[in-house]
């Protein structure tokens, strides 16, 4: 039986990791903002954010804030 290999992020012999967060934010509007984030360069993954219309947006995607949050809780 072949013995399991040990995934890279659950090896407890590296106890040193460099990881690289790249973000790239295009701004179609005053407040409408679309973000492109890779780690490594890999894993891209991208966001839209816009504030309400009460605040001089379109509302047509969540508000900053609201990743803020959101990223806080995980």
């Amino acid at each position: 039986m072949a013995a399991e290999k040990t995934l890279p992020g659950l090896d407890p012999t590296i106890t040193k990791r460099e990881v690289v967060i790249t973000v790239d934010v295009e701004g179609v509007t005053p407040f409408l903002k679309v973000a492109t984030a890779s780690r490594n360069g890999e894993d891209a993954h991208t966001f839209v954010s816009d504030e309400g219309a009460h605040l001089g947006g379109l509302g047509s995607a969540p508000p900053p804030l609201a990743y803020f949050s959101a990223a806080i809780a995980f």
